[in-house]
């Protein structure tokens, strides 16, 4: 009865004290078993060790094992599901583990990671299989300029759409990934030829054309796509993915929403952009920039005017490098603030310097970034700029083009109007080439419209060009603006203008852009022969 009692205080520790309970049980079992190790024969010592406790009767030993083995298998089944929930909470966080560690959580693509390990499988087994694998490397046109106008929970939700649409020209088997911010990477094994990659590249082209509707606001934008091909562009994931790289910034640099090929070509232009990008960086330390001045002519009497400062680099090792190929590197790499301010200031300190040596008094124009623009650091440029070449901000003028002022409209409002309160003129470059409206071109409040070149090249073989050119010009005429039309190279195209009431033209006829002393002297001739034709 004393064992009884026992099992009875026993079972009241085990109910009080869950973890006492365990513990105790694992005893008795391991007892149990050390005994039978020890024996070999359990029941008999389960009868020797009766004999010894005389306190303790056989069917008492007996009943106390006979609970502890139900306690133990008790302890069994409650491990097991506690296990078995343990196994599944656990696979559950690998899952979401992998998922995060392996997948976009914006879009739900494979990410740059696993886009890698896929594209190395499939590029073993192609090696085996003897198969070609194209590599698409895609990148949204104008993105930033979504995010910049709209907010980033609309460049969020644009990167899903456009995940969206382009994963519905893909087939199942095809490797879908976004590797970094609005570049995505597809993976195409076993195609057919060149022409059916060129048809992908064409539907998904078209698949984003349409507009987008964020948050009942339509979007638009396009891709730039880079392709390049196994084994010919490269025999490891990273290559393929670098050649594909190249190649798509290649089709933006030619115009974006297109693709392109990696080829030799584009990796001798590769190759070249980086020592272009390498070199400008050390620019402006090395003093490898100048300043040349292009005449602004009077069109009744062909006077000198003005004068527009435009930036030159030459480089020991690359030579003269045209600004049409540093300008947009200089943009990428953020230095095109930097290359403006030097601009002008340089520009200011010369216009001051013709000033004190009583050369007549000619307004100064120069062109500003699109990026510089919209930063809101051009206005103090401008200031420390007049500040420190003690120039009147009535002989400075700055040139700004319609896709510069159009990112973002009400930025680059607020902008002109503080240049504006500074006193200088403000004139708007390369028109006809863009999209302002007439209610834009009031609310910018310019001074002066520049007719790009490109409408007077053809003038006057080209009757439509002739009457674009009118049209700008009346319209700038109606709008109390003067006008600057640009590129005049044939005495034809300098008897059309004077034959409308465009007051100024600049361009090869007269003058290409010469240097600081060169233009010294022809703005002397100017001012002692005032009415005559400036000399080419």
């Amino acid at each position: 009865m004393k064992l009884l009692k026992f099992i009875g205080s026993y079972f009241q520790v085990r109910i009080q004290r869950p973890f006492t309970q365990e513990v105790l049980g694992t005893l008795v079992i391991g007892a149990i078993m050390y005994w039978h190790a020890q024996t070999q024969n359990l029941f008999g010592e389960i009868i020797r060790v009766s004999g010894v406790l005389n306190n303790f009767e056989l069917d008492e030993v007996f009943g106390l094992l006979f609970i502890t083995s139900l306690g133990f298998i008790f302890i069994i089944y409650r491990r097991t599901s506690y296990l078995k929930k343990e196994i599944s909470r656990r696979e559950k966080a690998e899952i979401e583990i992998k998922k995060i560690a392996f997948y976009d959580s914006l879009t739900g693509l494979a990410n740059r990671d696993l886009c890698k390990e896929k594209l190395e499988q499939i590029i073993t087994k192609a090696c085996t299989q003897n198969f070609k694998i194209a590599l698409l490397f895609i990148d949204i046109d104008n993105f930033k300029g979504i995010n910049d106008s709209f907010g980033h929970s609309y460049g969020d939700e644009l990167l899903r759409q456009v995940a969206v649409r382009v994963s519905l020209e893909l087939r199942e088997e095809d490797v879908f990934s976004r590797i970094s911010g609005d570049e995505f990477v597809i993976v195409i094994d076993k195609y057919k030829n060149r022409e059916s990659i060129s048809v992908l590249c064409e539907r998904l082209l078209s698949s984003v054309a349409k507009s987008f509707i964020l948050n009942d606001q339509s979007a638009y934008v396009s891709l730039s796509i880079g392709v390049s091909e196994y084994p010919s562009d490269g025999s490891d994931a990273e290559e393929l993915l670098k050649q594909a790289d190249t190649a798509m910034y290649q089709a933006k640099s030619e115009g974006k929403n297109t693709y392109k090929f990696f080829s030799n070509d584009i990796r001798k232009l590769s190759e070249r952009r980086s020592r272009v990008c390498l070199n400008l960086r050390q620019a402006l330390l090395n003093r490898e920039l100048s300043v040349v001045y292009q005449p602004v002519v009077d069109v009744q009497t062909s006077k000198i005017k003005g004068a527009e400062a435009l930036v030159r680099w030459n480089n020991a090792e690359l030579g003269v490098v045209s600004p049409d190929e540093f300008i947009p590197i200089a943009e990428e790499i953020g230095m095109i603030g930097a290359i403006d301010d030097w601009v002008l200031i340089n520009a200011c300190r010369q216009n001051k310097q013709w000033q004190r040596e009583s050369l007549d008094f000619i307004v100064m124009s120069v062109n500003i970034s699109a990026s510089h623009l919209n930063s809101n650091r051009i206005v103090d440029s401008v200031t420390r700029s007049l500040t420190s070449s003690e120039l009147n901000p009535i002989y400075l003028e700055l040139e700004v083009t319609e896709t510069s002022m159009m990112k973002d409209v009400d930025v680059a409002i607020k902008c002109l109007e503080q240049l504006k309160n500074i006193g200088i003129s403000l004139a708007l470059d390369d028109f006809g080439t863009g999209y302002s409206s007439i209610n834009y071109l009031r609310r910018f409040k310019l001074d002066r419209l520049k007719i790009d070149q490109s409408f007077i090249k053809n003038i006057p073989s080209s009757e439509e060009d002739m009457l674009t050119t009118n049209t700008i010009i009346t319209l700038a005429n109606n709008l109390n603006l003067a006008i600057t039309a640009e590129g005049i190279e044939t005495i034809d195209q300098l008897n059309f203008i004077k034959s409308t009431v465009c007051d100024s033209i600049q361009g090869y006829y007269f003058s290409k852009p010469i240097s600081a002393n060169e233009f010294r002297m022809l703005l002397s001739t100017s001012y002692m022969q005032q009415g005559q034709t400036v000399v080419r």
